[in-house]
């Protein structure tokens, strides 16, 4: 595959990784890319954030908070946060909605089970993260004319949208 990043098998190798296949994964309206890696019948997701313009340590950094505190985050393997890279546990692709409809007597379990999550977070003090302000929600919404609607091919006014 010709279009992996530069530096992906290194880090698989130096993670005990090489020579694992990879699949990419759709991305997001971001430089992140997704790949799907697989050693002996073993998955793992692999997520190159690249420098300058992404940086995995926030990540690392919620993941490392919700091990602390006993919350079920994903297992990192492996990470190089100056060239972008972390390599986690693989939760599948299994998503709630698609297992209720498969086993709806377990629906009651599941949300409450859910519910029982976001309790033990409320639970918890707050973690040492930067707050989530007014600033922080101005960028993320200029996102929609930044990523989306060029790429749904809309004309946007971006100077009369942030006005």
């Amino acid at each position: 595959m010709s279009d992996l990043p530069e530096g992906l098998d290194s880090f698989l190798s130096s993670a005990g990784w090489g020579g694992a296949e990879i699949d990419p994964i759709p991305g997001d309206a971001s430089f992140r890319r997704y790949f799907r890696v697989r050693r002996d019948g073993e998955p793992a997701m692999l997520m190159h954030a690249p420098p300058p313009h992404e940086d995995p340590r926030p990540f690392l950094h919620v993941a490392g908070w919700l091990s602390e505190t006993g919350q079920r985050g994903p297992e990192i393997f492996a990470s190089d946060a100056d060239s972008g890279w972390v390599l986690t546990e693989d939760f599948g692709n299994d998503r709630m909605r698609d297992w209720l409809d498969v086993n709806p007597d377990g629906e009651h379990g599941a949300y409450a089970e859910a519910v029982d999550a976001l309790a033990r977070l409320h639970r918890q003090t707050a973690g040492p993260f930067d707050p989530y302000d007014m600033a922080v929600y101005q960028r993320e919404a200029a996102l929609l004319t930044e990523w989306y609607c060029p790429a749904m091919g809309l004309d946007v006014d971006e100077a009369g949208y942030r006005d």
